[in-house]
């Protein structure tokens, strides 16, 4: 027993002392890091934002008048073209008894037409006839065949004869508007049965049918929208940003357009920022005004269409020659930005001025020279001197 106890102390102690020998090493070595480079390199500064496509031109196509819609045989996706009949609105039809009234009162105001037309012609006629007497009551009286009483009373009834006749004819166009009104109302006939005629509802723009509000046969009143239509080739792109960030954004920025569905990455440029900002809630529950902007694409891709959710970074500063560093190794104290460099295998806490920073790298102003190696995700192990094992990135 005495003999199994020393050989397990022995044991003990053999652990104790490589553990030991262990920490020597580890502490020569000092505290793993990892670093990164400060490198001269083109910067991008961008705004990132989730959005989604829409199309440019859109024109939402509604009914002129009230009536019955016949049923729209175009399907969402059709190409029209500019002035193509895309929709038939037909007068709405009047019941029987109604329809028999309107017959009614049609015939009724042709029949005082034809009157009216009978009594222009009869009033014309005592006008000529009126005319003829003055005319020869005037040849007369210069010669002094009839006298002057004659005369007079010839020319009275001339002058009558064509008040009457204006008369009639002022009727008459009352009784062809009357007429006419008679037959407008007669056109809520049933369009199946052959009478009416429908208003006929045109593209405005030359696209594709982006969605048919309205697609079956129903009664609609002025200004129902049926049917929209856009050019599918013009799109452009919704992203909407904080306040605080659409200010920093000017109309004709690049704007690079990922996660749309397809490879590579397509080119926009901002068209339009909204003047008018909007209360949105974030997933978070805070209140935020956010802006929309829009962004034109250089070149949409086939197969891209809208409503399409992308993601855009609206670039907001660039350089092609710029000394940066990883966003990574920076971190402030007392409203100074700081970073440790390695020099010598040991942490090196320094001061360093930072300009325009992007997600990944930020420019540095001064503090740091092209080609230092900075400690990334410095944690409480590191401080200034203390010796490091670098691991490069």
């Amino acid at each position: 027993m005495k003999r199994l106890s020393r050989w397990l102390f022995l044991g003990i102690g053999g652990i104790a002392i490589a553990g030991a020998a262990l920490w020597l090493v580890s502490s020569d070595r000092g505290v793993e890091v990892e670093t990164g480079a400060v490198a001269r390199q083109a910067l991008d500064v961008a705004i990132v934002e989730e959005g989604r496509t829409r199309v440019r031109s859109r024109y939402v196509v509604a009914a002129p008048v009230a009536g019955r819609l016949a049923r729209i045989a175009l399907t969402e996706g059709d190409t029209v073209i500019d002035g193509a009949p895309v929709a038939y609105v037909y007068p709405v039809p009047e019941d029987p008894r109604k329809l028999k009234i309107l017959q009614a009162q049609a015939e009724a105001a042709a029949a005082r037409r034809a009157e009216a037309i009978s009594r222009v012609a009869e009033a014309r006629a005592r006008a000529e006839q009126a005319e003829r007497e003055a005319e020869r009551s005037a040849a007369l009286a210069e010669s002094a065949t009839v006298s002057r009483t004659i005369l007079e009373r010839d020319q009275l009834a001339l002058a009558t004869a064509l008040q009457q006749l204006a008369s009639a004819q002022a009727t008459l166009r009352a009784a062809e508007a009357e007429l006419s009104a008679a037959e407008a109302a007669l056109s809520g006939a049933n369009p199946d049965e052959g009478v009416g005629e429908p208003a006929v509802v045109t593209a405005p723009n030359a696209g594709r049918v982006l969605r048919v509000v309205e697609k079956n046969d129903r009664i609609v009143q002025a200004g129902t929208p049926l049917i929209e239509i856009g050019d599918v080739e013009a799109l452009e792109v919704v992203v909407d940003v904080l306040s605080e960030d659409a200010v920093r954004i000017r109309e004709g920025n690049i704007a690079r357009i990922d996660d749309w569905g397809g490879e590579g990455t397509l080119e926009g440029r901002v068209r339009m920022i909204e003047p008018d900002a909007f209360t949105q809630i974030s997933a978070l529950g805070v209140q935020e005004q956010r802006v929309n902007v829009i962004v034109a694409l250089v070149d949409a891709p086939e197969g891209l269409g809208s409503g399409y959710g992308v993601k855009a970074s609206l670039v907001v500063w660039s350089s092609d020659d710029v000394v940066t560093v990883p966003t990574s190794a920076l971190f402030r104290r007392r409203g100074v930005w700081q970073v440790f460099a390695v020099h010598d295998g040991k942490a090196e806490l320094r001061e360093v001025e930072i300009g325009h920073r992007s997600v990944e790298r930020a420019q540095v102003l001064s503090g740091l020279a092209e080609g230092d190696a900075v400690i990334l995700f410095p944690t409480d192990q590191i401080g200034d001197g203390v010796k490091v094992a670098a691991t490069p990135e």
